[in-house]
């Protein structure tokens, strides 16, 4: 690795490594993502730190290249970081949807109750199951 590039490499993973302090400082971002960007900022900097220990090991595991290493092993962590990403949107979405029915038990129990309270206005008999939303016109079931 040239001289210029190793500068580069410890400039920036320097810089990304501060950055992330700096996020978790001001609570900008959760400090298990925190920590895990500055790993790869470490990561990065073990290229310029470690360059023979990282060609050693390409060799070992007869690589031709200790970059194509490196790019396999940065691939297979984004992966990996996708499936994590992939599982927390899909929890969310579910607890969403969890919120989004239990919101509406909860409007549906309001009007039930309205009703109860103000029977001149509705029906006369009142039940769940035949509320009327007078705001929509329509019946909820």
């Amino acid at each position: 690795m040239g001289t210029i590039v190793k500068l580069l490499a410890v400039t920036y993973s320097m810089v990304l490594f501060g950055a992330f302090i700096l996020l978790v400082k001001s609570k900008a971002v959760k400090p298990f993502y925190s920590a895990l960007w500055m790993v790869i900022s470490l990561f990065m900097l073990s290229f310029v730190i470690f360059e023979n220990l990282w060609k050693s090991l390409a060799s070992f595991l007869q690589i031709e290249s200790a970059t194509i290493f490196v790019i396999v092993g940065l691939i297979s962590f984004l992966l990996i970081y996708v499936l994590h990403l992939s599982v927390k949107i899909s929890e969310i979405s579910n607890r969403t949807q969890e919120l989004i029915t239990h919101n509406a038990i909860l409007e549906r129990e309001l009007r039930f109750l309205k009703e109860i309270m103000n029977p001149e206005e509705g029906d006369d008999e009142v039940s769940p199951g035949s509320i009327t939303n007078r705001n929509k016109g329509g019946t909820v079931s």
